[in-house]
């Protein structure tokens, strides 16, 4: 999923989630919230932060996504 316009859209759908699954190329999951969606600022790839229940914020990379769940409509 490497496509950024899609993903951008995709991720800004669900913003309003709490919960949210990000699966990495390598298999790794983060669930949680969308904490901060950077997509602009100069000298950073696009990036999506997930805030999870515990409290903890993990950075991943648009070129690292392979898919995003929301479980809120499942």
């Amino acid at each position: 999923m490497n496509d950024f316009f899609t993903m951008m859209e995709r991720l800004q759908g669900m913003l309003d989630s709490d919960d949210v699954e990000v699966v990495t190329n390598d298999g790794a999951s983060v669930r949680g919230k969308i904490d901060n969606l950077r997509s602009t600022q100069p000298f950073s790839k696009p990036a999506v932060k997930i805030l999870s229940a515990n409290g903890k914020i993990t950075k991943v990379l648009f070129a690292d996504i392979r898919d995003i769940i929301d479980h809120k409509k499942s």
